[in-house]
């Protein structure tokens, strides 16, 4: 009995409720017990360096720290677990990519209607200045967001 008394120390407790709220973060995705979590682990370090830290400062200690790192940090985190890091706008976008590439009309296109063309096994919007029958190769000249502006294939 002895035994879990001296184990039953503030600096156990707090890292054993830190682990359980990182991997309850597994369990209630949301990612705000995780911000918690690391705010045990750091009251368990402060304890375990300063053994004086009454229970009231701990809790204190604690809360603030949770809801600074939650505050300040979660936004950033994040975005690294979701896999995007950065702005949307800051990614390079090369609009001549595609531009030369050869793809076949499954919808009639005309000057005044949008048709259809399977390009790279999906099916796109495309536009001409021309009429341009069904089942006619034609090559990507310019690229609008999901749009493609497209001319028939000369046949030499």
């Amino acid at each position: 009995m002895d035994n879990i008394n001296e184990l039953l120390t503030p600096e156990f407790i707090w890292c054993m409720l830190g682990i359980i709220m990182l991997l309850a973060e597994f369990v209630m995705p949301g990612f705000v017990i995780f911000f918690f979590g690391i705010g045990a682990l750091l009251v368990a370090l402060l304890c375990f360096f300063f053994s004086s830290i009454s229970i009231n400062a701990q809790l204190i200690i604690f809360l603030i720290s949770s809801i600074l790192l939650l505050l300040g940090l979660r936004r950033f985190f994040k975005a690294i677990f979701r896999g995007f890091f950065g702005s949307k706008d800051k990614m390079p976008i090369n609009k001549n990519y595609y531009l030369g590439e050869t793809a076949i009309v499954t919808k009639k296109i005309t000057p005044y209607a949008k048709g259809r063309i399977e390009f790279h096994g999906s099916m796109w919007s495309a536009e001409s200045t021309e009429a341009i029958n069904e089942g006619a190769p034609v090559i990507i000249i310019e690229q609008n967001n999901l749009t493609f502006k497209v001319k028939p294939v000369l046949k030499k």
